[in-house]
């Protein structure tokens, strides 16, 4: 059964919180023993980033004389309740007087090494307050276990992650939050550097085990494990980035011993078995997974965006993107087009005014302005005011060729995104020997041009405008031109929408394998009747171990009833690209069994969500697809093949699985940013 996955996205706002002001009062308990520049680095960052109101409890567990002083004083000009022992009891005991005197809704214990960043209270108790079920919820971290990020080990230990030198540890938190879905993934355990409670927690389960963790380390995963025994979840607050500097009040040797006494004082409490179920799942949280191959491309990303506001900010480009329903071709310049945005260039979309009803309803939350133009020759008036002008289809150049002729004119580019001939050829299309040869399909070009009228038009759009700037997506598209236009083209790079398509569910351990599959009979070239017979072929073969989920097609669509459906398969019909986002995010294997792809945007997208992908070897999927790595390359022309590589993923676990996951690391570098600024750099230089 499929769910209904609730979609969420990026805001890309670095100042904004994102999620509204807290109502419920919280209580902030920090407990402190020596180490007093970190704790003075943890007190200012909570004094500036933290929105009231809220109590701050300062235990300080026998701090030498430099540290007790300085709290004293503190507590003098601070509004705070702070606790004193004169001999150090051990962080568990300090927690627990922390969490008896606390009174508030939200209970946070927060580590005294630690940097607080702006919002991060509000945003912690967002998360929180997303859902019921949730009793406990932690943030990322550069070291925190599993929360941190990037990475979560290094050299047989956990990782530190330091941040580059270039870069605050605000300017880091913001950037996480701004590129953040808030997808709140579930763990079994929470690091307790900082962890949130809701009183309704410790109301139910108590206190921490101060007799079997009386030095801590150990009684955070204890309490996790009662919190999680008792009914609750554990999430993270993946909005909220907190600097951990790690404790400098044991030394390192000291800090490794008294975490190996905790996991045995642990094991033999709750037993090895529940731990190591629970280590698993943590390691291997498919959400959290995604979260971090993100954040390793992070400011990457963020950098791009500053080198082009420096280079281009204010300059203004203009789509000519004729569509009314969705499309891949309108999904990547869309998302392009965001990118461009958030790169301060003012980016505008044209379409025609009666494509406007259907437009807005595929696209509801598009977030790029659009103008539209009452009839195509509106089109060069609407466009001279830019500085430059991209046509995204061959129609679109007839319709922007005028501006050529117009003084002062603005630069004018063509989106290739496929080499759209092709579109007009039907039978030899359907035969490898016209792909393997580009003499061949020069021949076949001679014909078509002679007798087919569309194919004319689509092959004179390369060359009907003098000195017009071309780029396309992949190596293969720009060698199809070059070779049969003979006119120079520049590679932008593949892309998808990194801020939809994302593992956002934890996947299940099923004995059924779902697999997907694109249906588009419109296109002889989709190969539609090839992908229902071998779907048909596997489901009579495997039976109740696949299930078969087909999309791109209505079930009343005359093309699609007239094809062979005699086998058990489900088809949720046309799909919104967040619709797409779910369906990829509950599903194993995406087929796409066409003659060729130009990119192979939808692969992209499903192997972007953890999916294992088969994709045709013709044509440009090798600028993303590695065979037997992070996808299957076959010949989509032979049935055989087509049916043996399926039939191989269903029966091998483990190939299947090392797919799913080395897809999702590899896609995360085609992020938007990439090609939106090669575009205009290949626009505008710099």
């Amino acid at each position: 059964m499929l769910i209904d996955l609730p979609i969420t996205r990026p805001t890309y706002q670095l100042d904004a919180a994102g999620v509204p002001k807290h109502q419920q009062s919280v209580d902030i308990i920090v407990c402190v023993h020596n180490a007093l520049a970190d704790v003075q680095h943890c007190l200012d960052s909570i004094a500036q980033h933290t929105t009231p109101a809220y109590t701050l409890i300062i235990v300080d567990d026998g701090s030498r004389t430099d540290t007790q002083n300085y709290l004293r004083d503190y507590a003098s000009t601070h509004p705070i309740n702070l606790l004193r022992n004169d001999s150090a009891y051990g962080y568990t005991r300090a927690a627990n007087q922390g969490m008896w005197t606390a009174k508030g809704a939200y209970v946070i214990l927060l580590n005294s090494d630690t940097i607080v960043t702006p919002h991060w209270l509000d945003r912690m108790i967002a998360c929180a307050e997303s859902d019921p079920n949730i009793g406990m919820v932690g943030p990322l971290s550069n070291t925190a276990s599993w929360q941190s990020i990037p990475e979560i080990e290094h050299q047989g230990d956990w990782a530190a992650n330091p941040l580059p030198t270039d870069i605050s540890v605000t300017q880091m938190a913001a950037r996480v939050a701004a590129c953040s879905a808030r997808l709140y993934p579930r763990l079994p355990f929470l690091n307790g550097f900082c962890v949130l409670i809701t009183r309704q927690v410790i109301e139910k389960i108590g206190y921490f085990d101060d007799v079997a963790f009386a030095q801590g380390y150990g009684e955070e995963n204890d309490y996790c494990i009662r919190a999680r025994q008792a009914g609750w979840e554990l999430a993270v607050a993946d909005d909220v980035y907190i600097y951990h500097a790690q404790s400098k009040s044991y030394s390192h040797e000291r800090r490794k011993q008294l975490a190996e006494q905790g996991m045995k004082a642990l094991a033999r409490k709750h037993g090895q078995t529940l731990i190591d179920a629970g280590v698993e799942i943590c390691r291997h949280s498919r959400v959290l997974q995604g979260i971090r191959i993100r954040a390793k491309i992070l400011l990457e990303r963020w950098n791009l965006i500053g080198q082009a506001q420096y280079y281009w900010r204010g300059k203004r480009v203009i789509f000519v993107l004729p569509v009314m329903e969705i499309g891949g071709g309108a999904n990547v310049i869309i998302s392009e087009a965001r990118a461009m945005l958030r790169m301060g260039v003012d980016v505008y979309i044209l379409n025609f005014l009666h494509h406007k009803t259907g437009f807005e309803q595929c696209y509801p939350q598009l977030g790029v302005p659009v103008i539209y133009a009452a009839a195509d020759f509106d089109i060069p008036n609407i466009c001279r005011a830019f500085d430059a002008v991209i046509a995204t289809a061959n129609n679109s150049v007839e319709w922007i060729a005028p501006l050529a002729e117009m003084p002062n004119a603005p630069i004018i580019a063509y989106y290739i995104q496929d080499f759209e001939p092709y579109f007009y050829v039907d039978t030899p299309a359907h035969y490898r020997l016209f792909w393997r040869y580009a003499w061949l399909r020069r021949r076949f070009a001679s014909y078509y041009f002679r007798t087919d009228k569309e194919f004319r038009h689509a092959w004179i759009s390369y060359l009907r405008i003098p000195n017009m700037v071309r780029f396309t997506k992949t190596l293969w598209n720009k060698t199809e031109v070059e070779k049969q236009i003979k006119r120079p083209c520049s590679v932008i790079g593949a892309s998808y929408n990194i801020d939809l398509f994302m593992p956002r569910l934890a996947r299940c351990t099923t004995a059924t394998v779902r697999i997907s599959g694109m249906i588009r009979p419109s296109s002889s070239r989709r190969g539609a009747l090839r992908t229902l017979r071998v779907l048909r072929d596997i489901q009579h073969t495997f039976a109740d171990k696949v299930e078969i989920i087909l999309f791109g097609a209505a079930d009343d669509d005359p093309q699609f009833r007239v094809l062979p459906r005699d086998f058990k398969y489900r088809n949720i019909g046309m799909c919104s690209p967040e619709q797409l986002a779910g369906l990829f995010n509950q599903v194993d294997i995406f087929v796409d069994f066409s003659n060729f792809q130009a990119m192979g945007l939808t692969a992209m997208e499903a192997m972007a969500c953890g999916v294992a992908v088969i994709v045709p070897e013709t044509g440009g999927t090798n600028s993303f697809a590695i065979h037997q790595k992070n996808a299957l390359v076959i010949d989509t022309f032979s049935l055989k093949a087509c049916y043996t590589a399926l039939s191989k993923l269903v029966n091998n676990d483990e190939q299947r699985l090392s797919l799913m996951a080395q897809a999702c690391k590899d896609m995360a570098r085609f992020y938007p940013e990439g090609p939106a600024y090669r575009i205009l750099d290949r626009l505008f230089g710099h």
